[in-house]
């Protein structure tokens, strides 16, 4: 089966090849964890390659007790880091993660707008329901029904918020001393329990809405991916897995009018120049705490861009987000050696920076 929409090929921006005790290799960048450095580096790698998402996941708290043995939820705030990142790259989209459990609308919408002028409209965002974190804000604890009526709320109050302040609105007339149309900045109506007015401080790069990704699994979180999504980052670990997914989106978007958001799996690839040092990493990095969840591939380059070749063309998916694993050197080979192997085959295109054509709907 052949996609009728060009595969979207990204990285995530956690820090998986640390797994297990890969961290404790020399070369496995532990120490430039904290800092960003060695995350931005990697966005700068795939940007380089021509990927065309680098999409940070996150967590709002953590136990201690992990660090005893590997880095656990280590890292820079998502939003912070990927404005790093706009100034390190030049093409690829740039999609953080947000609590809609917790984070304020009016701040997500600011924070967004502004990533995406930084970064020239390269930004998208991910919004999850609940990753934890209950006990860092305060306020009564919300139900899974309640938490996916807020998530749905705060996407329609974060788009309205970005269409507050269009980029239409701007003119910048010098010789008649008009800065803006007053007349095109309005505010907002509020949507379920969020009584937010806008309109932002920051201006639209463009007028139209960012793209939109979504994890979960759940039947209430695949109607939120279907009702507003443009893809789900997924946990499918077999073809039949992904092809179900699609399917079963497909079958909820249709519902309320829409064309079912694209399936992306997360795909830990621990790659190596051969396959016998491949599985050697594997197998290391999975003998200590933090091992792997997801579709996983062992190998080199090729056998990754193979796998991701065929899943696509099974149907099981539209495109990936790669998870590189084992070593620090399965981010170099994946931007390296993947994507340009999958641009060569005309599995995927080069991205050319536009975000919102390459994610539509």
């Amino acid at each position: 089966m052949t996609p009728d929409r060009p595969p979207v090929i990204g990285l995530s921006l956690s820090p998986t090849w640390l797994r297990g005790d890969a961290w404790r290799d020399p070369g496995s960048r532990a120490e430039d964890l904290a800092s960003g450095e060695a995350l931005i580096a990697a966005a700068a790698l795939a940007d380089e390659a021509g990927a065309h998402v680098a999409f940070k996941p996150d967590r709002l708290s953590m136990n201690p007790a992990t660090l005893a043995d590997w880095p656990g939820q280590t890292g820079p705030d998502a939003t912070v880091l990927m404005a790093a990142v706009a100034r390190e790259t030049s093409r690829i989209g740039l999609i953080p993660t947000y609590s809609a459990t917790y984070a304020p609308p009016y701040l997500v919408a600011r924070e967004l707008q502004s990533l995406d002028q930084l970064s020239r409209g390269r930004a998208g965002w991910n919004a999850v329901t609940s990753l934890g974190g209950a006990e860092n804000f305060p306020g009564p604890e919300r139900t899974s029904k309640e938490r996916y009526r807020d998530a749905a709320d705060m996407i329609e109050v974060v788009r309205r918020l970005h269409a507050s302040y269009p980029a239409r609105a701007v003119r910048i007339e010098r010789a008649g001393g008009v800065f803006a149309d007053p007349g095109a900045v309005a505010p907002i109506e509020p949507a379920g329990r969020f009584e937010v007015a806008g309109p932002l401080t920051v201006p639209a790069y463009v007028d139209e809405p960012m793209p939109l990704l979504h994890a979960g699994g759940s039947p209430a979180s695949r109607d939120l991916a279907a009702a507003h999504a443009d893809a789900v980052f997924a946990m499918t670990a077999e073809d039949d897995d992904g092809i179900r997914l699609a399917v079963d989106l497909a079958e909820r978007a249709s519902r309320v009018g829409r064309r079912a958001p694209r399936v992306l799996p997360g795909l830990v690839a621990c790659l190596a120049g051969t396959r016998e040092e491949a599985e050697e990493r594997y197998a290391r990095a999975m003998s200590a705490p933090g091992g792997a969840a997801h579709w996983t591939v062992v190998g080199t380059p090729r056998d990754a861009a193979d796998a991701i070749e065929r899943r696509i063309a099974a149907g099981a998916a539209e495109g990936v987000l790669a998870l590189p694993f084992g070593s620090w050197e399965a981010v170099e080979l994946f931007a390296a050696e993947v994507v340009p192997e999958l641009i060569r085959r005309g599995v995927s295109a080069a991205h050319d920076g536009d975000l919102r054509a390459a994610m539509r709907v």
